[in-house]
Formats: C-alpha cells, sequence, structure tokens
C-alpha cells in the first residue's frame, strides 16, 4: 500500500492510497509521475536492503577505496543491474561500506538515457525504527548540480505488531 501526499504539477495538492499490486488499474498520473517517485524514493530508504533482494542485480565487492566526497576510505561494492527489464534497466550503484557496515557514501549511474546520469551523495543521519537503520539525509550533486534528499517521518510496523515504530 502507498500513500502519497503532494502536489501536481500544477501545484495543487494531491492526496491518495493505492495498492501497488494493482497498478495496472490505476490513472495515469499514479503509473507515470506518483508511482515511479515512491519507487525513487523507497530505494534511498531502503537500498542496502536492495543489494540483498533483487536477485537480478549484481553484486562485487572491490575491495578498499577513496571515499568520492570525504577523504577517508571504505569498502567498495558495486550493485549493477541488467541492461533489459524493470525500473532501473542498466543502473550501476557504487556504494562505500565504512567499518560499522554502514552505507556512508554512493555514486549511481543511470543505466538510460534519463537525467540525471550521474549522481554521488552521502549516506548520514541514520536512525533506527524498530529491528532497521536507514539513513535520512542525502548531499551531494546530480549531474554536477548540488543535491540534497531527506526522509521524514520513517516508521515501521513489524509483522505480528499493532503498532508502529517511528525512526528515532
Amino acid at each position: 500500500m502507498v500513500s502519497y501526499q503532494g502536489k501536481d504539477k500544477e501545484g495543487k495538492p494531491v492526496k491518495v492510497a493505492y495498492q501497488r499490486s494493482q497498478l495496472s488499474s490505476q490513472s495515469d498520473a499514479i503509473k507515470n509521475e506518483i508511482d515511479p517517485a515512491f519507487f525513487n524514493d523507497q530505494y534511498w530508504l531502503l537500498f542496502p536492503l536492495h543489494v540483498a533482494w533483487d536477485r537480478s542485480a549484481t553484486v562485487t565487492d572491490e575491495g578498499m577505496h577513496k571515499l568520492p566526497l570525504g577523504n577517508a576510505s571504505a569498502e567498495r561494492v558495486v550493485v549493477k543491474y541488467p541492461s533489459e527489464g524493470g525500473y532501473a534497466p542498466g543502473d550501476t550503484w557504487e556504494l562505500y561500506v565504512g567499518a560499522d557496515k554502514r552505507v556512508e557514501e554512493f555514486i549511481y549511474h543511470r543505466g538510460g538515457t534519463k537525467k540525471p546520469s550521474v549522481v554521488i551523495a552521502t549516506w548520514a543521519d541514520y536512525k533506527k525504527a524498530g529491528p532497521l537503520l536507514f539513513s535520512t539525509d542525502h548531499h551531494g550533486t546530480a549531474d554536477g548540480k548540488p543535491l540534497r534528499i531527506f526522509l521524514s517521518d520513517v516508521s515501521v510496523k513489524v509483522t505480528g505488531s499493532e503498532n508502529w515504530m517511528n525512526a528515532q
């Protein structure tokens, strides 16, 4: 279930809820704008889990490398998606993982022609919600232009529980 609250292209308020399993029966705005934006945002939130979940991606450990934005070094893990199928065909992610096993920075290379084609960003302000740890603040560049993505109001409802746990 996806709940979205924001503004449309004209700046008018939009509030919708839909089941991703029933996406084909949704409006063009949901299929072409809201769901791709949701999919992108959930990747920012859950990407380390996608590395484990996504069976189509090739994951390689490239050893220690200098951080793209910082002066330290971290373990570089490259995640490459196949050139066909899915929302992100041909995309490549370079994760820089610290000694604490948290992503510190990453470089994203888009597989297709859409912009931005290269994103370099930090993974910071980690918060815990239930058993999960999330990076909620990302600073960097998208095709050389300043970028900041932050995620707020993150909460988790563990299977079998009645309660949502807010990230803290």
